[in-house]
């Protein structure tokens, strides 16, 4: 809110959208919080900070066209200029609309040249996930990697399956993680055909959003929600809090990657990865995934146990950082205390050492 604020204080056109946002903040606070908080907005307005214009038109008059609807100003005649024929409205869907500048009011979003965003609900247990899986807004593309189009209804129908199956084995084995995944994503974005297979990302000013195969099976998609909503985490305290100096010059071997890896890498995929460890290990008493859950448990455990060596030699961690690998490493303490067959526990291992024996040189400036 105060970077929009800093925006709307600048340009006067991105002052009226704000007292729009502001009107429905009024009538709805809580619809006009989650549109606020939606992940292209901020995106937009922290790169349209620190990068001034970009070529593409401004988000905020999308969300204020949003808040019109929010706040039922159905007559509202909102300034906006399409994007590639597109007027996105966050949380909404998607307007058909070529040209250059023009105005469109809550009224306009129906009809053939509108299609709505697809909102999916699973309750599972009394527990409930509320997902907006966006094949649509045209700013969803942050991610550094091809997103999909808009999916077909059966292989959306597909994917709300594989959802609701994840969710069902997130409540019913990691509800922890599962409180967590419900508070903390909001949005799905399917990622390409032709990106690696089980490939997944998130964007470090898209709190709530992370990007996926759309063929990733259930048990997958269920890891993956919980390692992409680490990730948004830890970007957020980091927003807060220094864990460590930036300027380290060193690269650390992370078991999980085949290139060394600044400070910041390290830190992100051992934090991500003990969560993913936490859930295999809870995954090990489904009695149809024993299996898969205690091998895919064994290997990242000892990839953790590594990495926790090369956190313990970086002297750029700062005192909060010191905090933060000391409760990793308690937690990956414990992990290492989960019986699991030998011959799993010697396959996690030659993994590792197989992956430490294949890294690329590390190169050190400075």
């Amino acid at each position: 809110m105060l970077v929009l604020k800093g925006l709307a204080d600048r340009d006067d056109a991105l002052a009226a959208s704000a007292h729009l946002l502001g009107h429905a903040h009024q009538l709805d606070p809580a619809a006009a919080d989650m549109l606020v908080d939606h992940p292209w907005l901020t995106v937009w307005a922290i790169d349209r900070v620190r990068h001034g214009r970009t070529g593409r038109p401004d988000y905020l008059p999308f969300a204020a066209l949003a808040a019109a609807v929010l706040s039922g100003r159905t007559d509202a005649a909102v300034p906006v200029t399409p994007y590639a024929g597109r007027v996105p409205v966050p949380g909404l869907g998607v307007l058909r609309r070529g040209g250059g500048s023009t105005t469109v009011t809550p009224a306009d979003l129906s009809g053939r040249q509108w299609t709505p965003t697809r909102w999916w609900r699973f309750t599972d247990q009394s527990a409930t996930l509320d997902l907006r899986v966006d094949d649509l807004d045209p700013y969803r593309d942050c991610f550094g990697l091809p997103v999909a189009g808009r999916l077909s209804p059966a292989r959306a129908a597909e994917l709300e399956r594989s959802v609701g199956h994840a969710w069902h084995l997130l409540v019913g084995y990691a509800p922890t993680y599962a409180a967590e995944v419900a508070a903390g994503i909001t949005t799905f974005v399917p990622l390409a055909g032709g990106t690696e297979r089980g490939h997944s990302v998130t964007h470090a000013d898209a709190f709530g959003a992370f990007a996926a195969d759309a063929d990733l099976d259930p048990v997958d998609l269920a890891v993956t929600m919980v390692h992409e909503l680490q990730h948004s985490t830890l970007n957020a305290i980091l927003g807060l809090v220094q864990l460590y100096e930036p300027a380290d010059p060193l690269r650390y071997f992370a078991p999980w990657r085949p290139d060394p890896r600044p400070i910041g890498g390290l830190l992100h995929g051992t934090y991500a990865f003990t969560a993913v460890a936490e859930v295999w290990a809870a995954l090990r008493a489904h009695p149809e995934l024993a299996a898969q859950a205690t091998e895919r448990f064994a290997v990242v455990r000892a990839q953790l146990e590594r990495a926790v060596v090369e956190l313990a030699r970086a002297g750029s961690l700062t005192s909060a950082g010191r905090l933060w690998a000391e409760r990793l490493t308690e937690r990956i303490g414990q992990l290492a205390a989960v019986p699991v067959p030998a011959s799993a526990d010697a396959a996690g291992r030659r993994a590792v050492a197989e992956a430490e024996r294949a890294r690329r040189p590390s190169i050190t400036t400075g």
